[in-house]
Parts: C-alpha cells; structure tokens; sequence
C-alpha cells in the first residue's frame, strides 16, 4: 500500500479520479463476478439447505481468498498479455485509459444484464472478448492488420481452454455419477431436497451427504479463486501499470534479491544471444524471430536487431542497484519495456529452439521466468480487493443462479449426490485449467458438470429450453463483448480526440 499511497501523493487530482474511476470498475466487475461464478461455487449448498446463505457466502469468500493467495499469478497475467504489447510499452496514457474504459464497460454491460435475467454467462468470456474487442479496434486504427492486432496464439490457447473445459467437466461428472450409482445402493444419498410439512423450509441433508456438499462447495470456491480472481487481479493491473506506470511497471517493493535476479537472468540471455549470435541472425533472417513491434507504430519499439543490447542495458541500469526506488522515472520505464521486448524475442527463440536443442530451449524458459519477477508481480492489497468483491457479490445477487443450477438444468430438480458430484469435478477441472496457466469459465465448468450428473440418472435429461440458451450465451459472449468494446473504443477514441 506504500507504493501506492506514495503515488497519489504525487500526481495531480484528475490522474487520483481517473484511478479511482478505474478500480471503481474493475471491482464492480469482480462483484457482478461473484453474482455468476462465485454463486456457483455455493449454489449446491444453499440449494440443498446444507448451509444457510450467510454462511456459505462468508465460507465461499474465505475459500477465494486462499485460492488466490495461494493460486499464484499465471493466470492473472495471460489476462495482461491479451493486450497489444504496443499499450504495454507505450507512454501514452490517453490510450491507455480510452482502452481500458472500453472494455471495463462492454464487461459490466454484458454481465450485469445477463445476471439480471438469470443466465449463467462466463465473466471470463466477457472479460476476454472485451480485451480482444479494443486490442483489434486499437490495432486498425494505428495501421495494423487484423493478424497483428492481437497475440491470436494465445486468444487461441485461450478459446481451447474455455471450451474444452466444460466438456471435460461434463465427462467427468457424468462417469462418476454413474459409479456412485453402481458403488451406492442407500436411496438416501440421492434424495431431492425436500420441503417440511409447512412447505417453508428445505430439510437438510443426511450427516455425510451433507458434509461432502459443503466439502465439495468449499473447493470449488477455492477454485475460483486461484483462476477466476486472477483475471480481476489481472484487470487491475492493467489499470495500475496504465495510469500510474512509475510507481507499477516494476515492482517498487521488490527486495535487493529479486532485482539480482532479474540482473543476472539479463545478463545471461545477452551472453546467449552473444554466443549464438550466428545461429539467431539466421533465425531473424529468415524471419522466424520478428520484431515484437511492427514498423508502422510510432508508439515504441522492440527491435528484432537490437535485442542484445535492449537486454544488456537491462543488467546493466540494474547493476549494483537495492532499489527500484533509486531509478529516475524515465529509467524505469525504459527497464519495463526492455524487459517486455527481451521476453518477447526470446520467448520466440525458445519456441524455435524446442526442436533444435530442448536444453537450450530449458535454459532461455528458466531465464525469463527470472527476468520478469519485477514485472510480473501482484500488490497484496489487489489480491485482497479482489476476493472481498467477490464474496460481497455472491451475498447481493447469488438467488438467481443458484435457483437456474438447482432447478432449470434438469428435467427434475437436482438430488444431493448429483450436487456432491457436479461441485467435485467442478473443483478439480478448475484447478487442472489453473495449474496449466489457463483462464477458465467457472460458471460453464459447473453448469456443463450438473448436465453431465443430470443426463447419468436412469430418468434423467436436461431442459433443452434452458441449456440451449446457456449454450446460446456460452457462443455469443466473446463475439457480441468484442463488437461492443470496440466499438466502444472507437467512440471514446474519437470524443477524447474532439476534446
């Protein structure tokens, strides 16, 4: 919180409203997250009346808590790297915000509209089609193809992940519910949640069925928390490196130890680059390693031809240095965007060397991690901003997904084992996506492991009208969220120009 505290002390009133503005958005989007995903995550466990609502919503926000302390930030910055890395290593702010404005709007425009009718839509779609919506808009309107506009590997990876996901989810989900058929022959652990004899209130399920659903509740919340918040963690970033690129290109609170580090890693790629200098100006040549940046950018530059020296000047302004603090403005956002450049280019050369020479390939991978621990970093005050939004958003408006979960999936409404089941492949697909570094969609993980639960009962089935609009929300998220940022993008570029 120092760094940031510091930081408001020193810049001008509309740069504090602008800032506040921003984080004002990005954390309501974390709150109409909770309405989506973290709703899912207790949906089971509300519905089913194994826990009251308070409760859960207070569990499910502890557990996102852990999940993103402990989840790591992989996650958060495939999220940052959607972004052009023009944005990311430009000085002009006005962009910047006009970007991301845009998406923050199309994002809460599209969530909040889909909560309101109940439908569980993906946040990650919306957040991810928004980024891909204004890294386009920005791209066309600065001279690029639609190919250079956005790093399409990863949209790609990406788009893999969000629709495999689900479908593993649905597989697994269905398996195990036909095996706790085949291994569970008590008729209790499948009961539907019944009302008492007045009709007002759910009965509560047995002891051991009761303790899995909450079990099973509590990991998905956790989770959630280790994949989905770090895409909030990673829009706040965004915002923070954007308007106050001084104090956020770099960790400012990165110990004496870190900054060797990213020193030394420099250092060692320059050598590399030096000694196989022949071998990468064939590459180059040959243009298998490009330039990170195309000519027609007046922004910034990463030259494909000037990498060792961007490199070396990395450990070379680091040199002897404790503190980023002691750096000059100017410098340490020359270090930042050096070390982007240098990632980039030998984030290429490590892909090239993959089936050249898989020890060097290891070698440049290890490297990098090391270079981009002062610019891959997550303030702890985000992370906390992060999860308490979430559970506040679960609390305001967690009613009208879990009653679409519980009871508008299945042709019946869902029984305690099926609930048990959905949250527990809910829970370890999600964690398989994070340790892979993959942005996923909670709410479909869950809403695709329910059908799968629903279509193994012997009299079961899905309500067609209700999945077909999922489905329907599930394909036109991206697409529709893409359009509206950039169109967005293209308005507010305009008006601030006019201005």
């Amino acid at each position: 919180m120092s760094v940031l505290w510091d930081a408001l002390n020193n810049i001008d009133n509309f740069a504090i409203g602008l800032l506040l503005l921003s984080l004002g958005l990005a954390l309501f989007y974390e709150m109409i997250n909770g309405f989506h995903d973290t709703a899912n995550a207790v949906a089971m466990i509300i519905y089913t009346n194994s826990m009251k609502a308070t409760y859960s919503v207070i569990m499910a926000g502890i557990m996102n808590f852990i999940g993103v302390i402990l989840g790591g930030i992989g996650v958060a910055y495939v999220i940052v790297h959607l972004l052009p890395l023009d944005i990311m290593v430009s000085s002009d702010q006005s962009a910047t915000l006009v970007m991301i404005f845009s998406l923050l709007i199309a994002a809460l425009v599209w969530n909040f509209g889909t909560w309101y009718f109940g439908l569980p839509v993906s946040s990650s779609h919306s957040l991810i089609g928004s980024i891909v919506g204004v890294s386009v808009a920005f791209g066309m309107m600065h001279g690029f193809t639609f190919s250079q506009s956005v790093n399409w590997t990863v949209v790609y990876k990406i788009l893999t992940a969000l629709a495999v996901a689900p479908l593993g989810g649905f597989l697994i989900a269905y398996i195990f519910m036909k095996l706790s058929r085949m291994v569970i022959k008590n008729p209790k652990y499948f009961r539907t949640p019944s009302t008492s004899e007045d009709g007002t209130k759910k009965k509560k399920p047995n002891f051991w069925m009761r303790t899995g659903i909450i079990a099973t509740g509590a990991g998905v919340s956790f989770a959630h928390g280790s994949n989905d918040g770090q895409k909030g963690i990673g829009l706040i970033m965004i915002i923070l490196i954007g308007i106050l690129p001084t104090y956020y290109a770099l960790n400012m609170e990165a110990h004496q130890y870190k900054i060797m580090q990213t020193r030394d890693a420099a250092a060692n790629l320059a050598k590399f680059y030096a000694d196989n200098n022949e071998n990468l100006t064939k590459l180059v040549n040959e243009k298998r390693l490009i330039s990170a940046l195309k000519i027609e950018n007046k922004i910034a530059e990463c030259n494909v031809n000037q990498v060792y020296n961007t490199t070396l000047e990395i450990s070379t302004k680091l040199d002897g240095l404790k503190s980023y603090s002691e750096l000059t403005e100017n410098d340490r956002w020359k270090i930042h965007t050096a070390v982007l450049c240098s990632d980039n280019f030998f984030g290429q050369v490590e892909r090239a060397y993959k089936s050249i020479d898989k020890d060097k390939s290891d070698y440049i991978a290890d490297q990098r991690k090391q270079m981009i621990t002062s610019t891959e970093y997550v303030p702890y005050w985000v992370i906390i901003a992060v999860a308490l939004m979430l559970g506040i958003g679960t609390m305001i408006g967690y009613k009208r997904v879990v009653h679409t979960i519980g009871e508008k999936i299945g042709s019946k409404p869902i029984n305690h084992m099926q609930g048990a089941v959905s949250q527990g492949m809910a829970m370890v697909t999600i964690l398989l996506a994070n340790f892979a570094h993959a942005p996923v969609s909670t709410t479909h993980i869950v809403s695709s492991s329910v059908a799968g639960t629903m279509v193994a009962e012997p009299d079961g089935s899905v309500q067609k009208k209700t999945v077909n609009t999922i489905l329907l929300a599930w394909v036109f998220t991206l697409p529709v969220t893409s359009l509206m940022a950039a169109g967005i993008y293209v308005a507010l570029s305009y008006i601030t120009k006019i201005g």
